[in-house]
């Protein structure tokens, strides 16, 4: 397994273990997993416009560990 491929599979195991937490959006709890889609090729996520910003910064504080973040190109 290449190094890339193990970043990966560390980012997604991290990604499995919130999902243990629901969240509530709109009055409905749901999976995190359903506010945003992981992307590998660009490594990259993608969040829901109604995400909660909590989500958002627990999401990508796990990929800068093994990502750095471009804070030029951020929103």
């Amino acid at each position: 397994m290449d190094q890339s491929q193990e970043l990966i599979d560390k980012i997604n195991a991290e990604l499995i273990a919130l999902d243990r937490d629901l969240v509530e959006i709109d009055g409905q709890r749901i999976k995190p997993s359903q506010c945003y889609r992981f992307e590998v090729k660009p490594t990259h996520i993608l969040f829901n416009t109604n995400c909660p910003d909590s989500l958002k910064q627990k999401v990508q504080a796990i990929l800068s560990k093994y990502y750095p973040i471009d804070e030029s190109r951020a929103q």
